[in-house]
C-alpha cells in the first residue's frame, strides 16, 4: 500500500469490498479514501486500467484469473493488459462447508475434504478449468515472445540433469577403466 501511495495512482475497488479496509489504520485508511477513485461498476473500473492504465484496481483472485484465461486482460498478441503483484494479498478469505450439528458424516466429510486439499487435487480441478477456459477464448498464444515474463522451473532443466548424470557414469566408466588397466599393466611388469 505504500508503494500504491507514492506512486499518486488511484486506487479503485468494488464498493462491497470496502469493509476489508474498514479494519486498518485510521491514517492509512484516510490516505485510501483520498487516493480512492469511484466507478459504477466493476467492468468499468476494468476496462479504464487496461486501456488508460492510470488506476490501479483490486479484485478477488479468482476474478482476475478468470478474466486472464477468458481473455479480457489480455492484448491482441497475448500479453497481459494488467499486472498483478507477486505476493499482492490484501484479504484473505477461507471457504467453509455448513452442516448440521451432530451430523453423523461430519468426521467422514472433514476426511475427504482434507484428503482432497492436501492432495492438491482441489488446485488441479481449478488448473483444468482455466486451462478449459484458456482453449475456449483463443487469446493466449502457445508461443510465449522472449522479450516477457516467462516461468522457469525445474522441469525445464531437467535434461541438464540427465546430462550431468550421464557424464558422471561415463566418467566412473573411464576411472574404472583406467583402474584396471593400471592394474594388467602392473602385472606384466
Amino acid at each position: 500500500m505504500d508503494e500504491l501511495f507514492d506512486s499518486d495512482i488511484k486506487l479503485a475497488y468494488p464498493p462491497e469490498i470496502y469493509f476489508i479496509f474498514e479494519r486498518s489504520d485510521q491514517t492509512d485508511l484516510s490516505k485510501l479514501i483520498s487516493n480512492r477513485v469511484i466507478f459504477p461498476s466493476i467492468e468499468i473500473c476494468e476496462n479504464w486500467t487496461k486501456h488508460q492504465k492510470n488506476v490501479s484496481v483490486l479484485l478477488f483472485d479468482n476474478v482476475a484469473e478468470d478474466n486472464y484465461a477468458g481473455g479480457f486482460f489480455v492484448g491482441e498478441n497475448s500479453e497481459p493488459l494488467l499486472c498483478s503483484l507477486e505476493d499482492g494479498v490484501v484479504y484473505t478469505s477461507g471457504q467453509s462447508m455448513i452442516m448440521i450439528h451432530g451430523d453423523p458424516l461430519m468426521r467422514r466429510v472433514t476426511e475427504i475434504i482434507d484428503r482432497v486439499v492436501e492432495a492438491g487435487i482441489y488446485k488441479y480441478w481449478i488448473s483444468l478449468s482455466m486451462h478449459q477456459a484458456k482453449l475456449y477464448s483463443r487469446k493466449i498464444a502457445i508461443v510465449h515472445p522472449r522479450d516477457g515474463y516467462y516461468s522457469f522451473n525445474l522441469y525445464h532443466i531437467q535434461p541438464a540433469f540427465y546430462i550431468l548424470l550421464m557424464g558422471w557414469c561415463l566418467s566412473l566408466f573411464c576411472f574404472i577403466v583406467e583402474v584396471l588397466y593400471n592394474l594388467i599393466f602392473s602385472k606384466r611388469k
